[in-house]
């Protein structure tokens, strides 16, 4: 009886520990909820963009430059203290392969407890950034809106819980509801007289909606923290990713600050619209990926063969909307920048095409975070983003004695030529990954898009030589930019479409282009 009944102890002891435990979703799920995923992440950023556009052309209406200016002096503040508002533990959560409820209460008060803490700053330096701008206002806007970091310090580990699951459908109803609330309620209190306060409280309340909704959906019911859960490993983990996320920041910056400090206002207008442009290629093409593929890999850490395919899938998916985009906008560069700013902005074309040379790359450069964040291993990542962000900082200093364009050329040496191949090798050994099988698939998709490039370049060449307008030699590139890369397509890359495509594809239309092609 002794024996019958420790044995049930046992078994009951077990359940409970099985019970603690947030299972991800298993290896053979992935498929299916990446698909989906896929298609609620599309109508997610779609969705934002329409609605993102529609309520700042509205309030742009109603409300005056003055106004988004002291919004626009706080936010340089907020933008550096947001890489530290979750301390990377979002990610730590959708990471860990052997996550419980102990570990997530946890994360949820470290969570609320760092929200507390850049509230407080904001608080403590509010009156500095006032007498800093010499206006008194940004001292309750930088403490209303430091707030902020609270209330989405309470939505961290709510979000995270969904993403981990890959409820991708869940998350786009929270973001386009809290989205078109905010705005709403923004262009509300913008009628109502309240000037620049309207968009604080825009913030305020997409952040709550969000806050509300992710409790809802995600079912989360916090409890009191616990000791002795194995918190720790998944803090550090979150921290390296936070310092990690510093690091980028600062290496995406310095190059305007040099600009700004040494060459003055103007020069750095023409960097900054140059600097825009150049990164929608990259954004074009990992906008959906990013936010699919880290919960994707993370389900596969446990089978290799599936990990490395997916991956591979994915950068090549990457690497074919990108890079031509990319290159393409290098060639179109001098039409472009008439065609989008105008005559007065011709400076920015030589910076533009350098900087474009550059973002070739950069979608494949981008996937490399996906492959250490998945693999754990972050200590690494942060290695490798150091030691990147010290050659591209040291460029940008040789390189500032040439103003915006010669900061232009050394990211386009740094960043096209130098950074990308070595960070891809390390970022392969990281996961345990053979990059020359990603090589294999990405010469394809470079080759493709370097013939593109020269039928595009000697199109153009060609029209310019027979004295066409500027509107017709764009055209002509475009056109022969487009049908060359249609044609090089079909004969060296289809059965790539069909595969690498098949998650943005309803099931029944894949199969039917599979079978026609086998």
């Amino acid at each position: 009886m002794i024996k019958e009944k420790n044995t049930e102890e046992i078994a009951e002891y077990k359940l409970c520990q099985k019970d603690m435990y947030i299972e991800k979703p298993s290896s053979t799920q992935v498929g299916t909820l990446a698909r989906k995923g896929a298609f609620w992440s599309i109508l997610l950023i779609g969705g934002r963009q329409i609605f993102s556009l529609g309520f700042t052309t509205v309030l742009a209406r109603i409300l005056s430059p003055e106004d988004y200016g002291l919004i626009g002096m706080v936010s340089t503040l907020t933008a550096l203290m947001l890489v530290f508002s979750e301390m990377g533990l979002s990610t730590a959560t959708i990471q860990t392969k052997n996550l419980t409820q102990a570990q997530v209460y946890n994360l949820f008060w470290i969570n609320i407890f760092i929200g507390l803490i850049l509230w407080g700053i904001c608080y403590l330096i509010s009156p500095s950034i006032a007498s800093f701008y010499k206006k008194r206002e940004l001292v309750d806007i930088t403490i209303v809106l430091g707030s902020n970091f609270l209330i989405s310090g309470i939505s961290v580990q709510p979000l995270a819980l969904l993403k981990r699951k890959m409820d991708f459908q869940s998350i786009t109803i929270i973001e386009l509801s809290s989205l078109i609330l905010g705005g709403v309620s923004g262009i509300f209190f913008a009628i109502s007289g309240y000037g620049y306060w309207s968009l604080v409280f825009q913030t305020l309340i997409v952040s709550f909606v969000r806050l509300v909704l992710a409790l809802i959906f995600s079912k989360f019911l916090p409890s009191l923290p616990r000791r002795g859960v194995g918190t720790y490993r998944l803090v550090n983990f979150g921290g390296l990713l936070a310092l990690n996320g510093l690091c980028i920041y600062f290496s995406r910056n310095v190059d305007s600050v040099l600009i700004g400090k040494f060459w003055g206002v103007a020069e750095l207008g023409y960097y900054d619209r140059a600097y825009f442009l150049m990164m929608l290629p990259s954004m074009i093409a990992t906008s959906v990926l990013s936010q699919l593929m880290v919960p994707s890999l993370s389900a596969l850490q446990d089978d290799r063969e599936r990990f490395g395919k997916a991956y591979r899938k994915s950068i090549r998916m990457v690497a074919f909307i990108g890079c031509p985009i990319a290159a393409g906008l290098a060639i179109v560069a001098p039409e472009m920048v008439l065609l989008i700013y105008g005559e007065q902005w011709a400076p920015v074309v030589p910076i533009l095409i350098w900087l474009s040379i550059a973002s070739i790359t950069q979608p494949i450069y981008n996937t490399n975070g996906w492959l250490f964040t998945a693999s754990g291993k972050a200590k690494s990542y942060l290695a490798v983003t150091v030691t990147n962000a010290i050659v591209l900082i040291g460029t940008f200093i040789f390189t500032i004695k040439g103003g915006a364009v010669g900061i232009a050329i050394g990211y386009a040496i740094a960043m096209g030529l130098f950074l990308p191949w070595p960070t891809l090798y390390l970022a392969h050994q990281a996961a345990n990954l053979r990059v020359r099988d990603t090589y294999r698939i990405l010469i394809p998709v470079l080759s493709v898009t370097a013939i593109m490039s020269i039928i595009a370049l000697m199109c153009g060449f060609l029209a310019k030589e027979i004295n066409l307008i500027w509107w017709n030699i764009l055209i002509i590139k475009i056109f022969s930019g487009i049908m060359s890369f249609i044609i090089m397509t079909w004969f060296f890359l289809k059965q790539m479409l069909i595969e690498d495509f098949e998650k943005f594809l309803p099931k029944r239309i894949y199969n039917k282009l599979n079978n026609k092609n086998l």
